[in-house]
């Protein structure tokens, strides 16, 4: 249904554009500045802030200048992935493109569909003048594919939309929506580790093997969290025989479920403690052997260490692994099966200086992402960890009554011949940034279909990109009204 061949669209020629400047996260200068020389170069009010978030603001049609204002939003800064053994230069190379039919490729790398579809999409919105609108305000955002950065940073007071048309909308289709997004915040533990000279027999603990995943994204597949467990491991000692810790580590990041764990503990009746490990373990693989079937238990009794925790904060630190919560913790009631808040207790590592581990907690409500971290805090806090906040922000949380969105969903169906397909994440989307900083925005979100993002093997479907943009034509003119 594209008015044109997809390739003759002015979209598709700024895509290609873009894709010539290098713009993974963190190196989005370049095209922050090309964009504001294009906004410049067309008269529209144009600026770039200092985390190259860029806006470009086009007037009105004559006529409609009291027309609601209509935000146009999508990030600059895309994943850069080569396939292994592909050599690629994202720092200063152009991309190069594949198109096979339909099916838009990057040759051995990342593509950038997500999110340099929303770019194009907007800049062809600027440049065309044959349709009639209000006053449009678009949004270029950098930093989003690590951490929202740009959008948290982003001044919002110049901007003075009533309506938000989300394209990076976490959707892979084009006939879904995304309408519920989580919130989450990063929350850093901190104690001082006290030392005494190791005493009793060694014991080596070893969690191996596990899924892990990703902490929004596969939080609802119940799969184990290896520090977790291990804590479980060293309770199950502790209750036989006086344990100390001597060495711990888990798991890479803090929005990733951790797939291992190892700890050193220092013993009196090493049997015993290898005995009771194992058999929590056996017990934990039971538990995990449709989540996690590779898991892997080992426990070796022996070698030489010179420093141990002493009592207090081996316990210490015991308690706070076991009662830390982890996984998912409330479920929507909305949306079935979906994760409305979780925590996950990613990283962990003890060094001589310091015992540190890092949490992700999330939740489409703020009041229930601050209760969550709360009683993180305070569990923290009774175990002498200080605690800090690396990162904190919104979601979005679903509207059950959203005239926007019903009439948008219309316009598709009658447009496209099929409803769309309302989907709600536990991700984190700057829809809830946007929405924390300017609360009565009335929020919409589509995407042209694309998928495998963040991978080599990333694609875009050029027909859907073009049918998309048509559509968001058609919505900005009906918004416009």
């Amino acid at each position: 249904m594209c008015v044109k061949a997809p390739q003759d669209y002015l979209a598709f020629k700024y895509f290609k554009d873009i894709c010539a400047i290098p713009h993974g996260s963190r190196n989005e200068r370049a095209l922050a500045d090309w964009l504001v020389e294009f906004g410049k170069a067309r008269g529209f009010e144009s600026y770039r802030d200092e985390a190259n978030n860029v806006v470009i603001k086009k007037p009105a049609t004559p006529g409609y200048e009291d027309k609601p204002v209509v935000m146009l939003q999508g990030h600059i800064d895309m994943v850069c992935i080569a396939r292994p053994g592909v050599v690629f230069d994202f720092e200063t190379q152009p991309l190069n493109l594949k198109l096979d039919g339909d099916i838009l490729t990057a040759d051995g790398t990342t593509l950038g569909a997500d999110d340099g579809t929303a770019v194009a999409h907007m800049l062809a919105l600027l440049d065309e003048d044959d349709y009639n609108h209000g006053p449009i305000e678009c949004v270029f955002t950098s930093m989003e594919e690590i951490g929202l950065i740009g959008a948290i940073k982003l001044d919002a007071s110049p901007l003075k939309a009533d309506y938000m048309i989300s394209m990076d909308s976490g959707a892979t289709r084009a006939y879904q929506t995304v309408v519920s997004c989580a919130g989450g915040m990063f929350m850093q533990l901190r104690k001082a580790p006290v030392w005494v000279p190791a005493k009793g027999t060694a014991l080596k603990l070893d969690i191996a093997d596990m899924v892990g995943g990703h902490s929004a994204l596969d939080i609802h597949r119940e799969r184990g969290n290896a520090n977790q467990y291990m804590a479980r491991i060293l309770k199950a000692i502790a209750e036989v025989t006086p344990m100390n810790i001597a060495a711990i580590e888990g798991g890479e990041k803090a929005n990733a479920i951790p797939a291992y764990a190892k700890a050193t503990v220092m013993v009196e009746d090493a049997a015993a403690a290898k005995e009771a490990a194992e058999k929590m373990a056996a017990a934990i693989k039971v538990e995990c052997s449709s989540t996690d079937p590779n898991y892997v238990f080992t426990a070796e009794i022996g070698g030489e260490v010179a420093e141990m925790l002493d009592d207090a904060c081996s316990l210490e630190l015991l308690r706070m692994l076991f009662l830390i919560p982890v996984g998912a913790i409330v479920q929507s009631v909305d949306f079935p099966g979906l994760v409305a808040a979780s925590n996950n207790n990613g990283y962990l590592r003890m060094s001589k200086d310091e015992i540190f581990m890092e949490s992700c907690v999330r939740a489409a409500e703020d009041s229930v992402r601050d209760k969550i971290a709360g009683q993180v805090q305070m569990l923290a806090e009774m175990f002498g960890f200080s605690v800090g906040v690396s990162t904190k922000f919104s979601g979005w949380k679903f509207e059950p009554v959203s005239e926007t969105r019903d009439m948008a969903m219309a316009m598709f169906e009658k447009k496209f011949g099929r409803p769309m397909e309302i989907v709600a994440t536990h991700g984190a989307m700057e829809m809830g940034v946007f929405k924390s900083k300017l609360p009565n925005l009335k929020i919409f979100c589509c995407s042209p279909d694309c998928g495998n993002a963040h991978t080599p093997e990333e694609y875009l479907n050029i027909r859907s990109f073009a049918e998309t943009y048509d559509y968001l034509k058609d919505l900005v003119i009906e918004l416009g009204k």
